[in-house]
Protein backbone atom coordinates (compact mmCIF):
# COMPACT_ATOMS: atom_id res chain seq x y z
CA UNK A 1 0.00 0.00 0.00
CA UNK A 2 1.34 3.40 -1.09
CA UNK A 3 1.34 6.35 1.27
CA UNK A 4 0.19 9.37 0.28
CA UNK A 5 2.15 12.65 0.65
CA UNK A 6 0.47 15.89 1.41
CA UNK A 7 1.78 18.74 -0.05
CA UNK A 8 1.12 22.34 0.12
CA UNK A 9 -1.37 23.45 -2.69
CA UNK A 10 0.33 25.68 -4.80
CA UNK A 11 2.86 22.72 -5.48
CA UNK A 12 0.42 20.55 -5.98
CA UNK A 13 -1.10 22.84 -8.40
CA UNK A 14 2.51 23.64 -10.04
CA UNK A 15 2.70 19.81 -10.49
CA UNK A 16 -0.44 19.42 -12.29
CA UNK A 17 0.13 22.24 -14.30
CA UNK A 18 3.51 21.04 -15.10
CA UNK A 19 3.85 19.63 -19.03
CA UNK A 20 0.34 19.96 -19.62
CA UNK A 21 -1.44 21.93 -21.94
CA UNK A 22 -2.78 23.82 -19.07
CA UNK A 23 0.60 25.03 -18.47
CA UNK A 24 1.08 26.21 -21.83
CA UNK A 25 -2.23 28.85 -22.06
CA UNK A 26 -1.60 32.38 -22.40
CA UNK A 27 -1.98 34.34 -19.42
CA UNK A 28 -5.75 36.19 -19.35
CA UNK A 29 -4.93 39.27 -21.17
CA UNK A 30 -7.50 41.28 -19.71
CA UNK A 31 -6.23 40.67 -15.94
CA UNK A 32 -5.08 44.03 -15.59
CA UNK A 33 -8.82 45.06 -16.16
CA UNK A 34 -10.24 41.95 -14.05
CA UNK A 35 -7.97 43.25 -11.16
CA UNK A 36 -9.46 46.72 -11.24
CA UNK A 37 -13.28 45.14 -10.67
CA UNK A 38 -13.02 44.16 -6.97
CA UNK A 39 -12.21 47.36 -5.40
CA UNK A 40 -15.27 48.86 -7.06
CA UNK A 41 -17.42 46.08 -5.92
CA UNK A 42 -16.64 46.41 -2.66
CA UNK A 43 -16.66 50.13 -2.58
CA UNK A 44 -20.57 49.22 -3.67
CA UNK A 45 -20.80 46.91 -1.49
CA UNK A 46 -19.55 49.23 1.65
CA UNK A 47 -22.10 52.05 0.48
CA UNK A 48 -24.96 49.57 0.89
CA UNK A 49 -24.06 48.92 4.42
CA UNK A 50 -23.46 52.40 5.04
CA UNK A 51 -27.13 53.18 3.68
CA UNK A 52 -28.48 50.55 5.64
CA UNK A 53 -26.60 52.00 8.77
CA UNK A 54 -27.90 55.13 7.94
CA UNK A 55 -31.28 54.03 7.35
CA UNK A 56 -30.96 52.27 11.27
CA UNK A 57 -29.89 55.28 13.22
CA UNK A 58 -32.57 57.58 11.16
CA UNK A 59 -35.76 55.09 11.97
CA UNK A 60 -34.15 55.38 15.76
CA UNK A 61 -34.12 58.92 15.40
CA UNK A 62 -37.55 58.77 14.16
CA UNK A 63 -38.80 56.93 17.00
CA UNK A 64 -37.46 59.58 19.12
CA UNK A 65 -39.05 62.30 17.12
CA UNK A 66 -42.25 60.80 17.56
CA UNK A 67 -42.45 60.52 21.23
CA UNK A 68 -42.33 64.37 21.50
CA UNK A 69 -45.45 66.21 22.09
CA UNK A 70 -44.66 68.72 18.99
CA UNK A 71 -42.88 66.37 16.74
CA UNK A 72 -43.42 67.99 12.97
CA UNK A 73 -40.32 70.03 13.13
CA UNK A 74 -37.75 67.01 14.26
CA UNK A 75 -39.38 64.88 11.56
CA UNK A 76 -39.19 67.46 8.79
CA UNK A 77 -35.37 67.53 9.72
CA UNK A 78 -34.96 63.59 9.45
CA UNK A 79 -37.26 63.55 6.16
CA UNK A 80 -34.74 66.40 4.53
CA UNK A 81 -31.83 64.31 6.02
CA UNK A 82 -33.27 61.45 4.87
CA UNK A 83 -33.88 62.60 0.90
CA UNK A 84 -30.06 64.34 1.00
CA UNK A 85 -28.30 61.29 2.30
CA UNK A 86 -30.57 59.08 -0.04
CA UNK A 87 -29.15 60.77 -2.92
CA UNK A 88 -25.85 61.02 -2.04
CA UNK A 89 -25.80 57.35 -1.73
CA UNK A 90 -27.16 57.21 -4.85
CA UNK A 91 -24.56 59.17 -7.21
CA UNK A 92 -21.65 57.34 -5.14
CA UNK A 93 -23.40 54.17 -6.01
CA UNK A 94 -23.93 55.23 -9.52
CA UNK A 95 -20.27 56.35 -9.96
CA UNK A 96 -19.13 53.03 -8.61
CA UNK A 97 -21.39 50.93 -11.09
CA UNK A 98 -20.39 53.56 -13.77
CA UNK A 99 -16.78 52.53 -13.28
CA UNK A 100 -17.25 48.92 -13.65
CA UNK A 101 -19.51 49.02 -16.67
CA UNK A 102 -16.12 50.96 -17.83
CA UNK A 103 -13.95 48.22 -17.25
CA UNK A 104 -16.32 45.88 -18.93
CA UNK A 105 -16.41 47.75 -22.19
CA UNK A 106 -13.12 48.48 -22.17
CA UNK A 107 -12.58 44.73 -21.87
CA UNK A 108 -15.31 43.67 -24.43
CA UNK A 109 -13.47 46.48 -26.63
CA UNK A 110 -10.30 44.65 -26.21
CA UNK A 111 -11.94 41.63 -27.35
CA UNK A 112 -13.33 42.76 -30.07
CA UNK A 113 -9.83 43.81 -31.53
CA UNK A 114 -8.53 40.69 -30.71
CA UNK A 115 -10.50 38.70 -32.63
CA UNK A 116 -10.35 41.17 -36.07
CA UNK A 117 -7.06 40.75 -35.68
CA UNK A 118 -7.16 37.23 -35.77
CA UNK A 119 -9.77 37.27 -38.21
CA UNK A 120 -6.97 39.71 -40.96
CA UNK A 121 -4.26 37.31 -40.11
CA UNK A 122 -6.09 34.28 -40.79
CA UNK A 123 -8.08 35.79 -43.64
CA UNK A 124 -3.90 36.84 -45.00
Amino acid sequence: MQRLRILPWSLMVAGTLSGTALAQTAVDPDADLKARRPPHERQVDRIEAERLAFQRDLASREEACLKRFFASRCLDEIRLEHLRRMREFDLRKETELQALRDIEAEIRARNRSRRAEKKTESGS
